[in-house]
C-alpha cells in the first residue's frame, strides 16, 4: 500500500491539521516506516519479526474516501480555521499511545501503529460475514440495523448497501487474525505461516495496555465501491462522543454521510462526468460537503432519522467537529464553519419543506446542493 494512501493517519479520519509524521514530531517522537517495513530490526526495544510485513492484497479497491486518510499538497488556500475539540480529544489518545509504543519497540513504534492500523483496515474491508455488530459489545447493533432500514426507505435503495463493523477486539483474535494474513501477508504462503503471524500479534498484544485496545486501532469510516460497503469503526465513534456528542447521533451522522457517498457512486457519471472540480482538493472537499448536506437532509425529515429542535445543534457540532483546516490536503473535507454549514443547509432543506412527507430524490438533493453551494463556502 502507498504510503499517501494508508500511512498517514494520525488524527486523521480525515479531519487532522497536519501530517502523521508531523504530529509525531509535534509529540517528541520521530515516525519511522510504514507497515511494509516492519520486518527490520528495531535499534532499541523490541524486534519486529519479518512474518508481520504486510502487502497490498490482490484485488483491492483503493479507497478514494476514509474519514482517517489525511494526503498532502497545496492546492486550497488558507481561510480563518482552527482546531476543533475532537482534534484535543485525539491528541489525549494518541500520546500516552505514542510514547508506550515508543518504549517498547524504539525507533520502531510507527511501524507497530501502522500495522495495527492497517490490519484491521484490511480486516473490515474483506470481511463477509453477515452477522456484524456496532459497539464494543454490540450495544449499537440495533440501531445501526434499524437506521439501515430507514435509510433504505429513505432513498429506495432496498438490499443496496453492506455495513461493517470494525473492532479493537479483531486484533485480539487468532483466527480473524491469521484470516487477515491470508489475505496480506507479505510472507504468508499457508494458513500455518498465518497463524504464526497471529501468534506474533498475540505476543505483542501481551506487552502493552494499549495493543490492541486504543481506539486508533478502529477508526476506519469508509464507503467503497467495493460490495457497497461501508465501515464504520467503534473507535472513531468513542473519540467523536468524548467531544460531548450523544452517540446516536454520531453514529446516524456518519452512517449518513457515508451512505451519501454511496448516492454519489451509483451517479458519479451523472452528476459529475468531469469531476466534482478541476482540482482535486476541490473536488473531494465539494463530495464531502454534499455528503453532510444530504445526511443532515436524512437526520432532520420527517421520514427519515426525526431528529427534533432540541437535537438539531448536535448533529450541528457533529459536523463542525469533523471539518478540518488541512488546506494544502489532497484530503481537505471542508473547514468546521463549512462543514457546519452544509448540514445546516441540510437541515432547513428538510425544516422549511412545505410537503413535510415529501422525500427528495438523490437527482433533486442534488440539484438543490449544486444551486446553493455559494452559501455554504
Amino acid at each position: 500500500m502507498k504510503k499517501s494512501k494508508f500511512a498517514l493517519m494520525c488524527l486523521a479520519l480525515g479531519f487532522a491539521t497536519a501530517s502523521c509524521e508531523n504530529e509525531l514530531e509535534n509529540l517528541g517522537l520521530q515516525s519511522t516506516s510504514q507497515s511494509q517495513n516492519v520486518g527490520v530490526a528495531s535499534t532499541s526495544g523490541q524486534d519486529i519479526p519479518q512474518i508481520l510485513a504486510l502487502k497490498t492484497p490482490t484485488g483491492f479497491t483503493p479507497l478514494g474516501e476514509n474519514l482517517r486518510n489525511l494526503l498532502v499538497n497545496k492546492a486550497v488556500s488558507p481561510s480563518e480555521c482552527g482546531p476543533t475539540e475532537f482534534v484535543a480529544v485525539q491528541n489525549r489518545q494518541l500520546t500516552p499511545l505514542l510514547n508506550n509504543l515508543f518504549s517498547l519497540f524504539g525507533t520502531q513504534y510507527a511501524s507497530i501503529f501502522y500495522l495495527y492500523m492497517d490490519l484491521n483496515l484490511y480486516s473490515a474491508y474483506f470481511d463477509t460475514s453477515a452477522k456484524q455488530y456496532f459497539g464494543k459489545s454490540g450495544e449499537y447493533t440495533n440501531l445501526v440495523a434499524k437506521r439501515k432500514r430507514d435509510l433504505e426507505a429513505f432513498w429506495d435503495m432496498p438490499n443496496q448497501i453492506q455495513i461493517n463493523g470494525q473492532h479493537t477486539a479483531t486484533l485480539n483474535d487468532r483466527e480473524k487474525l491469521a484470516d487477515v494474513y491470508e489475505i496480506v501477508g507479505a510472507n504468508v504462503n499457508t494458513r500455518e505461516d498465518a497463524y504464526r503471524a497471529a501468534d506474533q500479534i498475540l505476543a505483542l498484544n501481551a506487552l502493552s495496555p494499549y495493543l490492541p485496545e486504543s481506539p486508533f486501532f478502529a477508526i476506519d469510516g469508509f464507503a467503497t465501491t467495493y460490495r457497497n460497503l461501508i465501515v464504520i469503526g467503534d473507535g472513531l465513534v468513542e473519540l467523536l462522543t468524548e467531544t460531548g456528542l450523544e452517540a446516536d447521533i454520531v453514529w446516524t451522522g456518519i452512517l449518513a454521510h457515508e451512505w451519501a457517498h454511496q448516492i454519489q457512486f451509483k451517479n458519479m457519471g451523472a452528476w459529475y462526468p468531469g469531476g466534482a472540480a478541476k482540482d482535486p482538493v476541490e473536488a473531494t472537499r465539494y463530495t464531502e460537503l454534499e455528503a453532510d448536506f444530504m445526511a443532515a437532509y436524512y437526520m432532520t425529515h420527517k421520514r427519515g432519522a426525526t431528529f427534533n429542535s432540541k437535537r438539531v445543534e448536535q448533529f450541528f457540532s457533529l459536523f463542525f467537529q469533523i471539518g478540518d483546516c488541512s488546506f494544502a490536503s489532497s484530503g481537505h473535507h471542508g473547514t468546521p464553519a463549512q462543514r457546519m454549514a452544509a448540514a445546516r443547509l441540510g437541515f432547513e432543506l428538510a425544516d422549511q419543506a412545505q410537503k413535510q412527507g415529501h422525500i427528495l430524490t438523490p437527482q433533486q438533493a442534488h440539484e438543490v446542493f449544486v444551486s446553493r453551494i455559494g452559501t455554504v463556502l
